[in-house]
């Protein structure tokens, strides 16, 4: 890997300072990093994994492929994702930006020697399991065990083969929840200006940590004989519980609306002056498979999720459709209204997310339908998840029990005839524009929702989107050995290890 990958880029925040001092993540740090206290490293690397996360330019290609949004017909069709000719240098901005990030929250680790540090040295175990089981599900065998070891001369690190990297952070997680679980009662504490995402709040942390790995576990759900082993390996932090509802991983350092400051989905379609910015809001609208789909529901997010084109009507276009698509002027764009957070695009302060409380719910319904958890049944933990997917597109509780026991099959647990396929369906239609990676891992490892759309570009590679990216082209650059020795990557043929159909 690129020695300058892991240079370390941090923004520090020091006693006194604004919020603004830690929002600008392209800042150097000059300084010596190892000698920085873990409470001072702890916002800025949480504030720079929620902007890679979130950024939709690093991860748009998910919504894009998955029927969520689509290119507006007033602009031409790029070839690479019409036609998912994807190539080394696709997309690396998640890959890269990950190791910069990463290299911080390494410091953390190294730095929080004391064991009265404990609580921050767990929260940063736990982002490290965040950050790489995200490289894995995008790119497969990546650096791991070699990563962040310039210091001991390693600038090229080996990749790890991708299963073992999942099963070694699984410990990771552990490891971390046993941290918080057993912390001497004088503990240096997580101020809430350490952590902007859960205000110290070292209980939902745990909670994080076991939610990421449910979700790491659920993945791998459709591997021949892996049943045992993802029992087991629940059974380890069975006591911890999950995030549930208003639990949810959101990041806000004190988002202001300055340039670069502000909540980074946003940033992308508006600017610090409240005017929409060139080629944002006018190039992404809504997919038409979403528009279908909620229409044909009767779903009134879809109110939130895109802005209507005309009255109360919505819709979209197929990705790369021809013949002949939908004018910008009859196509939804991507919601919006000023100064409301519940709608997509939501405010320049708008907490980002990792992980929100529905998609750790429709993960709960999940495996509580595959008999991996107890203590709750798919239903409630289901329409919990509706819940509060209705409560963050700000919309009502009372208007999700009214969805939930609509006389849709697409809806109401009772009615379906398969709970895993409407959990998926539902989950799929819930992430549009907060958790892209989810989604694309859901249809890669379900084939669920069945009903998509596909790129109608008649140049395409393949009748389906790749089910990885390619190796990127930093490393090929400058870790070409390692690379090459991971073997030849098809796009749509070299799987990733959970993916078993």
């Amino acid at each position: 890997m690129n020695k300058k990958i892991l240079t370390l880029l941090v923004s520090l925040v020091l006693f006194g300072s604004s919020c603004s001092d830690f929002l600008n993540v392209n800042e150097k740090n000059p300084n010596n990093a190892s000698a920085v206290p873990p409470k001072l490293l702890l916002p800025a690397a949480l504030n720079n994994v929620a902007a890679n996360m979130n950024t939709p330019g690093n991860v748009e290609f998910a919504y894009l492929w998955h029927g969520l949004w689509s290119i507006s017909s007033g602009y031409s069709q790029p070839s690479n994702l019409v036609q998912y000719n994807m190539l080394n240098s696709s997309y690396q901005a998640i890959y890269n930006n990950s190791y910069i990030y990463g290299q911080n929250i390494d410091e953390i680790v190294k730095g929080a020697t004391d064991p009265l540090d404990c609580y921050y040295l767990a929260a940063a175990m736990i982002l490290q399991a965040y950050q790489f089981q995200n490289l894995v599900d995008i790119w497969g065998d990546v650096p791991y065990t070699e990563a962040f070891k310039t210091s001991q001369g390693i600038l090229k690190p080996k990749f790890d083969k991708q299963q073992a990297i999942y099963e070694d952070l699984i410990l990771k997680l552990d490891a971390a929840i046993k941290l918080i679980l057993n912390a001497p009662a004088n503990a240096n504490a997580v101020t809430g200006s350490s952590d902007i995402m859960f205000g110290g709040n070292m209980t939902k942390w745990a909670k994080f940590a076991n939610t990421i790995k449910l979700r790491m576990l659920v993945h791998q759900s459709g591997m021949t004989g892996r049943d045992t082993y993802i029992k087991t390996a629940l059974a380890t932090t069975s006591s911890v519980g999950f995030l549930g509802a208003g639990e949810g991983a959101l990041v806000n350092p004190g988002y202001v609306e300055s340039t670069g400051q502000m909540n980074p989905f946003y940033n992308r379609y508006y600017s610090a002056a409240g005017t929409a910015n060139a080629d944002g809001i006018s190039y992404h609208n809504a997919g038409r498979d979403a528009c279908d789909f909620m229409n044909a529901n009767a779903d009134p997010r879809i109110g939130r999720f895109f802005n209507a084109y005309s009255g109360t009507l919505f819709a979209g276009n197929f990705l790369g459709q021809a013949a002949p698509p939908l004018t910008a002027a009859n196509t939804s764009k991507l919601g919006f209204l000023k100064g409301d957070p519940g709608y997509m695009i939501g405010t320049f302060n708008k907490s980002a997310p990792l992980l929100t409380d529905f998609e750790s719910l429709f993960v709960q319904a999940e495996a509580t339908e595959r008999g991996y958890i107890t203590g709750s049944t798919g239903k409630a933990l289901y329409n919990s998840a509706m819940t509060q997917s209705f409560v963050y597109m700000g919309l009502t509780t009372a208007a999700a029990a009214a969805y939930v026991i609509s006389d849709k099959s697409n809806v109401n647990y009772d009615l379906a005839s398969n709970k895993i396929n409407l959990i998926l369906n539902q989950k799929w239609v819930s992430l549009n524009g907060v958790a892209p990676i989810e989604i694309w891992t859901d249809y890669r490892r379900s084939g669920q929702p069945t009903f998509l759309h596909f790129s109608e570009d008649p140049a395409k590679l393949n009748a389906t989107p790749p089910v990885r990216l390619l190796i990127p082209q930093r490393e090929i650059d400058y870790n070409n050995d390692n690379a090459v020795a991971v073997g030849k990557i098809n796009a749509f043929t070299s799987k990733i290890f959970w993916q078993n159909r």
